[in-house]
């Protein structure tokens, strides 16, 4: 879809107003680009080395739906949710993003180093796009590549490119910053070829994450406002106006095509979780926003998951205070704006703002988890813009230019050094969910997962200190209840085992393990017939079970019904033929039968 712009006389295309001539070549700018490919690859070596970790369990290592080409179709008609049992209630449709898993599963399989490289990868493809951006916002292409480079290195992005599945949100920042590039490159030289390569890019950003949506807001403003320092040429008002809106609307066009999709693929509008009202969803917005500038402007104590209370009612500091600040914020940058009238000031903004606005809505989240660091992976360009600009104001000064060289090389270098020290807790999930308790203590998600990997490391007196401690704060939460059942199982604590345990049922019974354990509870204690009650009950809710009917044979061999058990057994290879412990088991059967 070509948009141009005429001038009154119909005569050719006017240059647009605001946008400058490309950056150079790369023959004459390859200093530039082999900086930020440094800032951007260097700092995340060391992830090559390490594993899976967080939901990568799920999401890649047990995701039969990238394990094939012939699933390829069912990624652009299914919900994200359709695809992970647990996530069934998930308002994501992100079919890219699964071909993304399906090109890293056919090229790497379930080598982990493979999938960090390819997120370093789209990372630096990322911060290369950000340069290019960059040398339209800045003649001096020196202030660029800085602006680059601290995009490339800041902490912020450690969650996107140290996490495997973080890869949602680099891909996505490609696809945005790679049609706004087009599209800026179209403008200056206008090209079908352009336009159509913006727009793909913008599609292809559409179906990775819901968060590219705003793009043409971007757009518009942009082409409304210009970059600073290039003649208007009298195009002002209404007709300025009216040019933007041309410029926006293919992209608002896509954007429609989009919504209209998930609405066939979700079969209507997703609402949001019930755990908060929407009042409090909205009091908490500028607490929300207060944190994620804290952590652009110190990127230090970075964690998977936080402590971050919601924000009840308008009456106390809670409210007011994080309000006032960014009202202060605000103030201080329109008062920036009037005085130089630079508009990359507004552009900052906007690259702050605008990608953050579809996460404000935290009801669309989980309870303990709806603040990430992930969602800051675009915002960082706003930091950019505004170091850049202060490199740049500051090296106007002859004398002053040492200093500003100075300054901008120590910044890149420490916070390098500072993605490089925060990126070593997500090696695996044990020093993953130790910082995250750490970080954020009060945090029932962080202590759970840490309890589950004390248990998984067979550390369970730990993992009780831990959950204990937990069920004290959340005591009707079903995974805690679960879990502290299962490690008291472990510690023979059979007891609290079956309290526990029973309890997890009371408040979720969906979930086969747990009577599984607790009919191994059962029948430890030699109370055969509620066992086995408890352990066909698991076994109807889940036939495939791995385990399941080992556990009903040996029940059955326990209660002297051999064939009873050999019928288990048999069951248990029809659905794994590999299990060694049931072949076993029925070889022991046999020879007791033949006796």
């Amino acid at each position: 879809m070509y948009v141009s712009y005429q001038n009154m006389s119909n005569s050719a295309p006017t240059p647009v107003p605001g946008l400058r001539a490309g950056p150079p070549g790369l023959h004459r700018g390859s200093k530039a680009y082999l900086l930020v490919l440094v800032g951007a690859l260097l700092p995340y070596l060391p992830c090559l080395g390490y594993g899976f970790v967080y939901d990568d369990d799920v999401v890649i290592q047990g995701n039969p739906a990238i394990l094939s080409w012939r699933f390829v179709p069912s990624y652009f008609v299914k919900p994200l949710g359709a695809f992970y049992t647990g996530l069934r209630s998930a308002h994501y449709y992100r079919p890219m993003v699964f071909l993304w898993l399906r090109i890293n599963d056919f090229l790497f399989g379930l080598h982990p180093w493979g999938w960090h490289l390819t997120n370093i990868l789209l990372h630096a493809a990322a911060s290369l796009l950000v340069l290019l951006i960059l040398r339209k916002y800045f003649p001096a292409g020196a202030w660029a590549a800085f602006g680059a480079v601290i995009f490339a290195v800041h902490p912020a992005h450690i969650e996107t490119v140290a996490w495997v599945s973080g890869c949602t949100d680099s891909l996505m920042a490609v696809g945005v910053l790679g049609a706004f590039y087009l599209w800026l490159t179209a403008l200056e030289s206008p090209s079908l070829s352009r336009h159509l390569g913006s727009l793909a890019c913008f599609a292809v950003a559409l179906l990775t994450k819901e968060t590219a949506i705003v793009l043409p807001v971007m757009i518009f403003t942009q082409a409304l406002i210009g970059i600073p320092g290039d003649d208007v040429s009298g195009e002002k008002g209404l007709r300025r106006f009216l040019y933007a809106m041309r410029q926006a609307i293919p992209y608002v066009l896509l954007d429609a095509l989009y919504l209209a999709a998930r609405f066939l693929v979700f079969r209507g509008v997703p609402r949001p979780s019930t755990w908060i009202s929407g009042s409090e969803a909205l009091l908490t917005v500028p607490s929300l926003l207060v944190f994620y500038l804290r952590h652009l402007a110190w990127p230090f104590h970075f964690s998977v998951l936080y402590d971050f209370p919601v924000v009840p009612h308008a009456g106390g500091g809670a409210f007011w205070a994080p309000l006032i600040l960014l009202a202060a914020i605000m103030a201080a940058c329109w008062f920036w704006f009037l005085r130089s009238k630079d508009q990359r000031i507004m552009m900052a903004a906007l690259w702050f703002l605008l990608p953050l606005a579809p996460v404000l809505n935290i009801g669309f989240f989980h309870r303990d988890d709806f603040v990430q660091d992930r969602y800051l992976y675009l915002p960082v360009l706003a930091v950019s813009i505004l170091l850049a600009m202060a490199g740049e104001s500051l090296s106007r000064a002859g004398s002053r230019q040492n200093a500003a060289l100075a300054v901008s090389v120590a910044l890149m270098l420490a916070l390098g050094i500072a993605t490089m020290a925060q990126i070593q807790p997500w090696q695996n999930n044990l020093s993953l969910y130790t910082n995250a308790v750490r970080v954020a203590p009060h945090n029932a998600k962080a202590r759970n997962n840490l309890a589950s990997e004390y248990s998984n490391a067979g550390r369970y007196q730990e993992a009780s200190e831990l959950l204990s401690a937990l069920l004290q704060d959340e005591p009707n939460q079903w995974l805690p209840n679960y879990n502290y059942g299962y490690v008291n199982y472990r510690l023979g604590n059979l007891p609290v085992a079956k309290e526990y345990l029973s309890r997890a049922i009371r408040i979720d019974p969906s979930e086969p393990d747990q009577f599984i354990y607790l009919g191994t509870t059962y029948f430890k204690e030699g109370q055969l017939l509620p066992a086995e009650e408890l352990v066909r009950h698991a076994i109807a809710l889940k036939p495939d079970g791995v385990g399941y009917h080992i556990v009903l044979g040996v029940i059955k061999m326990r209660q002297g019904d051999l064939m009873g058990a050999r019928t288990a057994m048999l069951e248990e290879l029809k659905y794994h033929p590999n299990s060694e412990a049931a072949q076993a088991q029925l070889q022991a059967i046999s020879a007791q039968l033949q006796k």
